[in-house]
């Protein structure tokens, strides 16, 4: 069984059965079962040995620290929206703005303060920018891709302070260490920032797009009884969210349509609670320090704690910084912010009651990513034990020129997040089938790690399935699957370009 060609056979389940299902937990959970009854083939066994898997990699202490950091990076988000800074932020970018090039201008600017995850940017910005951008007959659609385009592809190239960086360093730390690779996690996150070329060429192409001249607004207001507020929305995964492909509009959960008698399943009626935290952020007065200042603190302690970490093993500053335990000092930071942020609330005479609620209830929301990443460890540390890195290592890895390494990755990447709408559940499903070709043919592990993160972030960006897809649709109220037809006809060209670039850097590379 070790090191044969049944060592693939989690990643063979994984990948179409996240296909088939548009979900990636359901395939990594199968995978995670085969797996372990391969490893131990009895009735009990197998499920014993998940179990195993599972609780060993929670016990490995940069892995814990990355569940903590998540959880408490979701209860920072919590906090700076039950607060009122996120309604205050807003109100704050309406009264800056008076002509559609400095329209755009804030819009870019506000990447600024917003970058910390696509669906906080989505819903701060957009709602705002609409109301300013309809008021100087600028074409909605075009305001959703720009705000768009500054959301996934940027959150995915920020070197700190976002939930990308958090989960992008815990899986090239597990995927590492399963293939022993002794780059540091964050030094090889670093070095594929300039290989990400989706990101950076879908940035570029956005940044011309925006101060384009172009006609006004055209394009079909959906109907106002097919929109979900901002408090549903956040209430729902993408996978959740039903959609009409035919007439390209969104789908409300509700017992019975409103002038067309049509019913909705059951299980779509159970997801149809609002957002708590939403629900009780409007009654808060907005304030926009309340999001500024402790994101300031945030990106401060981020970078002092980063450097104080590094100072202890290398001199210099930069030295300092690529040494530093990146995972370890955005932790701290964030603890640190936190504690001070309850202190700043409690000034204000924010009831107390109420920030710890909007800490929780942030919290929460990270949770279904935390499932997420501890599955793919579990999965990772599974198929390395059955041989996998040994296997292809021997016989698939030779059979593939490191030329082509990245382009590929990069393409099927391209189409499988396209299908999923998951940039967290590509990234999980192929750096561990990377890495080990990479390793195999000698290719550039940044260049691969690169390609496998240009590729998720396509499918984050255009998929109609991807929950920042529907959120813009949905804040802007345009129709889904007209606005993703506009996303994926400018995210095809910036990839056929990308594919290309893949190409010429593998052959450079190799």
């Amino acid at each position: 069984m070790h090191g044969t060609i049944w060592s693939l056979l989690p990643f063979i389940v994984v990948i179409p059965l996240a296909l088939f299902t548009r979900q990636v937990l359901p395939g990594l959970v199968m995978g995670l079962l085969i797996g372990s009854y391969m490893l131990t083939p009895s009735l009990l066994g197998g499920v014993d040995t998940a179990l195993q898997y599972v609780l060993k990699e929670l016990a490995i202490p940069d892995n814990l620290r990355l569940i903590v950091f998540m959880y408490g990076f979701g209860a920072f988000v919590g906090l700076v929206r039950i607060t009122g800074g996120v309604s205050g932020f807003a109100q704050w970018m309406e009264a800056r703005v008076t002509s559609g090039g400095r329209a755009f201008m804030i819009t870019w600017l506000s990447a600024l303060l917003t970058f910390m995850a696509p669906d906080f940017r989505i819903i701060t910005v957009g709602p705002v920018m609409k109301q300013v951008f309809t008021r100087l007959k600028v074409a909605t659609s075009k305001v959703a891709f720009v705000i768009d385009a500054t959301a996934t592809p940027l959150c995915a190239i920020m070197p700190l302070g976002t939930v990308f960086i958090g989960y992008i360093i815990g899986l090239i730390s597990t995927v590492s260490r399963h293939q022993g690779i002794t780059t540091p996690a964050y030094t090889m996150f670093l070095h594929s920032i300039p290989f990400n070329f989706f990101s950076l060429a879908m940035l570029a192409f956005a940044l011309v797009y925006s101060f384009r001249k172009s006609d006004a607004p055209s394009e079909k207001t959906a109907s106002t009884g097919q929109i979900m507020s901002v408090a549903q929305l956040r209430s729902l995964g993408s996978a959740q969210l039903a959609y009409n492909e035919t007439a390209g509009e969104i789908a409300l959960p509700l017992p019975k349509q409103r002038g067309t008698g049509k019913k909705i399943d059951e299980h779509e009626r159970a997801d149809s609670f609002p957002d708590s935290v939403d629900l009780v952020a409007r009654k808060v007065t907005p304030h926009a320090l309340n999001l500024i200042v402790p994101l300031a603190v945030l990106l401060s302690f981020t970078l002092f704690y980063t450097w104080l970490d590094g100072h202890m093993r290398a001199p210099g500053l930069l030295n300092a910084f690529i040494q530093a335990n990146a995972a370890k000092a955005m932790l701290e930071a964030l603890l640190t912010t936190l504690l001070l942020a309850f202190g700043w609330y409690t000034v204000q005479k924010q009831p107390l009651a109420r920030t710890i609620y909007g800490f929780l209830q942030g919290g929460n929301e990270m949770m279904a990513v935390n499932v997420l990443l501890v599955l793919v460890w579990a999965v990772s540390a599974i198929s390395t034990d059955l041989g996998f890195v040994a296997y292809t290592a021997h016989t698939a890895g030779s059979l593939i020129p490191p030329a082509i390494i990245a382009p590929a990755f990069f393409v099927f990447g391209c189409l499988l997040s396209y299908v999923i709408g998951s940039s967290f559940g590509t990234w999980g499903i192929l750096l561990p089938l990377g890495f080990s070709l990479a390793g195999t043919e000698h290719a550039s592990l940044p260049l691969i790690a690169g390609a496998v993160f240009a590729s998720g972030t396509f499918g984050g960006f255009v998929s109609p399935l991807s929950d920042n897809t529907v959120a813009m649709a949905t804040v802007m109220k345009i129709p889904l699957m007209e606005y993703a037809k506009l996303k994926l006809r400018y995210g095809l060209m910036v990839a056929g370009v990308c594919t290309i670039m893949y190409g010429i850097a593998g052959w450079l590379y190799r």
